[in-house]
Formats: C-alpha cells, structure tokens, sequence
C-alpha cells in the first residue's frame, strides 16, 4: 500500500533544525541505554529518515503518535524512493523506530503474527489453554504445539468452520505423510508429538476415541541410539578458560557457565535466578520456576558460589533489578533472558573451538561429572530435576568404563 498522505518522497540530506532536535535527543537516549556506536548510527540513520518523512508531511498530520510511527513502517517504508542516502533495512529500521516509541514514553510495535479463521483460532485458544492448565507446558511448548495444529487445522478445514468429528485416521496420515517431505526428522518428531497432543485434547473432551493417537506414523527416532554429547575433561577445561574474568563481562558470562556446567541448569533457569532465592549462609539455590512448573532447592557447589560472588561484587552493573544477570550494553542493567545465556555459550564454544552451538551438552556434562563421582540416578535425577527416573537413565551409556565391566566377551573371540 502507498503512503496517500503523502506520495513524494523527501531528501533527508539537509535535516531542518526541526529535525536536527529530536535526534540529538534520541542519540542521547541511545546512549543512556549504551548501545554501541554502531548500532547508535545505524538508529540514528533511521531515524533522521523518519523526521524528515514526518516534517515533509502536511500540516496537522505530522505530529507525532503511535500510529505515525505504523504508518511509516507498514505504508512508507515498503515503497520508498526517498532520494539517496537513506536507510531502509527493515528489521533495524523497526528497532529504531521502537526506541524512539520507548522515548517517547509508548510502548513497542510488535511484528504482526499471521494468524487463521476465528473459528480455528478460537480452536487454538482451547487448546492452548488445555496444554497451560491442565499439562502445565511451558511457554515455548505450548508455541510449536500452537503453530502446527494451527498449521494441522488450516489445511484439513481452510475457510471452513472446525468439525472434530471429520477428523479421522486417514486425514491425519495424509497430512503427515505430506509435510514430512518438507520438514528434516527432528521436526517431523515434533509435528507428531503436537498431533498426539491435540488428540489427547479432544480425547478428554469425548470427541474421538484413544486409538486414534496410535493412528499417527510414528516417525524413527535414532537421537538416542548413539552416545549422549558430553565434554571431556580437557574439553571442559578448554571451555571454562575463554572467558575472560578482568572484564565485567567476562566475570558475568563465568558465572553462567558455572551454573550450566555444575548444576546442569537450563537457559532460561540461569536467566532467572534471583537474588532473593540465594542463600549464602547455606550456599542453597532456590529455583521457584522450572519447566516441570514445580519448586526446586539445590546446593550450590564452592566453584559456582565463588563464580557469583566474583561477579556480584567486581562486574555487576547498578542496577534496579533484582535478577542476578544484567546487560551490560543495550538495554543496560536490564536482565538477560535465555536467548542472551545461549548466545555466551555458542561464542564461548566457538572461542574455544568445540563442535557444539546449544547450552543442552553442558546439562550432559554435568550428568557425566556427577556419574564419574558416584551418585546414583536418584542424586542425578535429583539434581537434572527430572520428574521420571527413566530420563536419567539415558545418560547411564555416558559412564563408559562402568559399561565395560558388564561387557560380556565377543562370540568367537580368541581366548
């Protein structure tokens, strides 16, 4: 759609004194935050394309509002031929105009989520709250399952209401047998796993029967037939020692991977630590939200506690939060979430130039270290918070010198 207010483009090159006000502002702000000085002049050349589309605007339509900021996003920017040089890189110019929104005192423009009919998102909505309620899912979870039932819904019904009773054995094969040609093996696993949930949905409302779940291909899962990852000694040594502990950051980013390697905490439980649910006297952490949505209490081993200390007291910025891990650039002071955890470790393997990208093989590796010390599965189920012992017992084939001492000899072997 063409920007109709107004059609012509503008020439940013001469900005007014109008215009030259609000980015002296926003550079500021930009600093305030303490966003680099690359990411400061990519913003601001956004911006100062912004002000001048706004200030060429007529009289009474230029004022600005959240829905100026849409206009120039979603109408503008898709068919702008402002005179050269401006910047029109979609994703920084959107994250520019949402710290002018944050400037401003308004909230963010979120990226429009395409979504189905409303009566199959109304399905989704049931569904959705089912796998909250009554699974007690994650956030995450509960997404995927969301995106392929939608996905699942879209194609069996289109445009038409949703019938659970026309949704039979047949159907269901088809679409897997269909999307199975574009997906890899682990997302053809996942795609499954969220079918067989929805029948359970609809099974616990009496709309089809328990054998329709056993109906669904069941795709081959060969992620557990090799060897669980895990590092080595000398591996884990390698990993630890990229972290650079004279800088602020570098103490920070120890920290959480103490916490990864010694208690095999997930990312998104490091991002979330609480000052409050550390008790020092007792070294004890206090975890109040995990993924089983249950209350765990854990101890926190001498290398881990002296890691926090460390960073508390040398690298921590001021801030008002009371979450352990901060930013320490843009948005300064804010807490991390796990997609910061994730990207420490990825660079910290990369540094260290180790095959793996997830924080998943450190989880293992805590696994192997409380294994190679003697604890049973009930401690390490204990300690990885696994709800069924059977979890844990994937991790048993890691142990490989206690495997060979059941090991019974080849047939034919010379003697």
């Amino acid at each position: 759609m063409k920007d109709q207010n107004h059609p012509n483009p503008v020439d940013p090159k001469c900005p007014s004194r109008i215009i030259n006000a609000p980015l002296k502002r926003f550079e500021q702000h930009l600093k305030n935050r303490g966003h680099t000085c690359f990411t400061t002049q990519s913003y601001l050349s956004a911006a100062k394309h912004f002000y001048c589309w706004l200030q060429a605007r007529p009289c009474g339509q230029n004022r600005f509002s959240r829905t100026i900021v849409h206009q120039f996003l979603h109408e503008h920017l898709p068919t702008c031929t402002c005179a050269s040089p401006v910047y029109k890189e979609t994703k920084t110019v959107r994250a520019a105009m949402n710290q002018i929104l944050l400037m401003e005192g308004h909230e963010r423009i979120r990226v429009i989520i395409e979504k189905a009919t409303p009566d199959i998102e109304y399905e989704i909505e049931l569904f959705d709250n089912y796998l909250n309620k009554i699974c007690g899912h994650a956030d995450s979870t509960r997404w995927y399952h969301r995106r392929h039932i939608r996905g699942f819904l879209s194609w069996l019904f289109g445009d038409h209401p949703v019938d659970r009773n026309k949704i039979v054995a047949e159907q269901i094969c088809r679409f897997v047998s269909e999307k199975a040609a574009e997906l890899r093996p682990g997302s053809i696993g996942v795609m499954v796993y969220s079918l067989r949930s929805y029948l359970r949905f609809l099974e616990l409302n009496g709309n089809v029967t328990p054998s329709l779940k056993s109906t669904i291909p069941r795709p081959p899962n060969r992620a557990r037939a090799g060897l669980p990852g895990a590092l080595s000694h000398d591996e884990l040594q390698r990993f630890l020692s990229v972290f650079d502990r004279r800088t602020a950051i570098g103490r920070r980013d120890f920290a959480m991977a103490r916490c990864l390697v010694d208690l095999g905490l997930r990312s998104c439980e490091v991002a979330t630590i609480d000052l409050a649910n550390i008790n020092w006297h007792n070294c004890i952490l206090h975890l109040p939200k995990t993924k089983s949505r249950r209350e765990e209490t854990l101890p926190i081993p001498n290398k881990m506690a002296r890691a926090l200390d460390s960073y508390l007291r040398h690298g921590r910025p001021q801030t008002k939060t009371r979450l352990v891990f901060v930013h320490h650039r843009a948005p300064k002071g804010q807490p991390v979430s796990k997609t910061t955890v994730r990207g420490v470790i990825r660079r910290a393997f990369m540094a260290a130039d180790l095959p793996w990208s997830g924080t998943h093989i450190l989880r293992s590796t805590a696994a192997s270290r409380l294994l190679e010390s003697g604890a049973s599965l009930k401690e390490i189920a204990d300690v990885l918070r696994h709800c069924s012992v059977d979890t844990t017992k994937y991790y048993t084939k890691i142990d490989l010198s206690q495997l060979a001492q059941v090991a019974l000899p080849w047939p034919g072997r010379c003697p």
